[in-house]
């Protein structure tokens, strides 16, 4: 799996940075613990502070696009994020925050 940063874009009313994402695999979409974890690794970030919010995959290709949110600390990230949207990449469980 291949991850290109296509588009950075900041947004200081929300204390965030929008990256836009091409994800290019070979086979199926892969897991988005497995694209947390190379988004991380490849800006090095804390798990704790970004989300992925969504990925499309492209009809009639190996890629993927997707919306990365980088907060700058993780309680914004909990005030502004939608519960199911945290839940999704594994930030809270069960509607209790970790």
């Amino acid at each position: 799996m291949d991850i290109e940063f296509i588009n950075e874009k900041a947004n200081p009313l929300l204390d965030r940075t929008e990256y836009t994402i091409k994800i290019i695999h070979a086979q199926g979409t892969p897991k988005l613990a497995e694209m947390r974890s190379k988004i991380a690794a490849l800006k090095d970030l804390d798990n704790d502070k970004f989300v992925v919010q969504g990925v499309k995959a492209v009809y009639g290709s190996s890629s993927s696009h997707a919306e990365v949110r980088v907060y700058a600390d993780k309680e914004q990230m909990q005030r502004t994020e939608r519960t199911y949207v945290l839940k999704k990449n594994g930030l809270i469980t069960e509607g209790v925050e970790e």
